[in-house]
């Protein structure tokens, strides 16, 4: 096994961990003591992944396997881990493909029994075989497309593995922008447009009524989000797939795009113009066979 180099663990924080005991929620707290069936709910969740990020641990300890444990969210630099080890569900597996350039990624999921772990290889079942395979080499990783936003001609980091959501910053206000692709170009009215990589295309543009896609393909899909269609009024671009050309400018003068779920968004003032393409640097993750 190559030692040279630790495996990142980017490990879950359950919501019992964060409000009760990182934070000592007050409101939190007391409603756990009002609410026995959610305190038995949220414990429950905390324990099994808590007793699976030691499960993990413990293997890469026998297996004599240097790793290093953050958060998600926290920033680490590229190339210094052989392999990243997510260890939650799906959000936690988007958070540490945030910080992958180069390194590959895999998922474990912590409490298959609520959460779906699409991204995700294993779970506290079967991951030591997973991650035997994976260091001694005999399981390899596949790529999945991610999405580079470029606004106002800058890209900005990171790219999207599912994909990304401009909205007005108040849910209750409509979105105004103009869409163009290609020669077509219209102003519109919505609560958002969706935007997603084929890996995203099971997500939220897919409760919204977009399409799923090839896991394997490279190209995008839009869907125009909740639509204002009046007396006379309907829109040509309200959804489809593409692989470049896509511009929306922004007329709402509060406005973001959210990148992959709520946790990284950018601003936009009025007149700006945002550009998805097609990253140059694919996700390398290993999945269920």
């Amino acid at each position: 096994m190559e030692l040279a180099r630790p495996v990142l663990l980017v490990t879950k924080k359950s919501f019992y961990e964060v409000y009760g005991l990182d934070r000592k929620d007050a409101g939190f707290l007391a409603q756990l003591d009002k609410d026995r069936e959610l305190a038995g709910f949220l414990m429950a969740d905390y324990e099994e992944n808590r007793d699976v990020i030691a499960s993990v641990e413990t293997f890469l300890k026998q297996e004599k396997v240097p790793f290093q444990r953050v958060s998600p969210g926290q920033r680490i630099e590229d190339g210094q881990f052989r392999l990243i080890v997510a260890v939650g569900g799906d959000g936690t597996l988007l958070a540490a493909s945030h910080e992958a350039v180069t390194t590959p990624v895999v998922g474990i999921n912590s409490r298959p029994g609520r959460s779906i772990g699409y991204f995700c290889a294993s779970d506290r079942g079967d991951f030591p075989a997973v991650l035997g395979a994976i260091l001694s080499g005999a399981m390899q990783p596949t790529t999945l497309s991610r999405m580079d936003i470029w606004i106002n001609g800058e890209r900005r980091f990171p790219p999207a593995l599912n994909d990304v959501l401009y909205c007005a910053d108040s849910p209750a206000a409509t979105s105004v922008y103009r869409l163009r692709l290609g020669e077509a170009e219209e102003i519109q009215r919505s609560s958002g447009v969706w935007i997603s990589t084929p890996a995203g295309s099971t997500a939220g543009i897919g409760a919204a009524g977009g399409r799923k896609m090839n896991l394997s393909g490279s190209s995008m899909q839009f869907l125009v989000r909740e639509p204002y269609v009046g007396a006379g009024i309907g829109y040509k671009l309200d959804h489809g797939v593409f692989g470049d050309g896509l511009c929306l400018t922004s007329l709402t003068p509060h406005a973001s795009i959210f990148v992959d779920g709520s946790r990284i968004a950018f601003e936009l003032n009025y007149g700006d113009r945002v550009e998805p393409r097609i990253s140059a640097t694919p996700l390398r993750i290993y999945l269920q066979g």
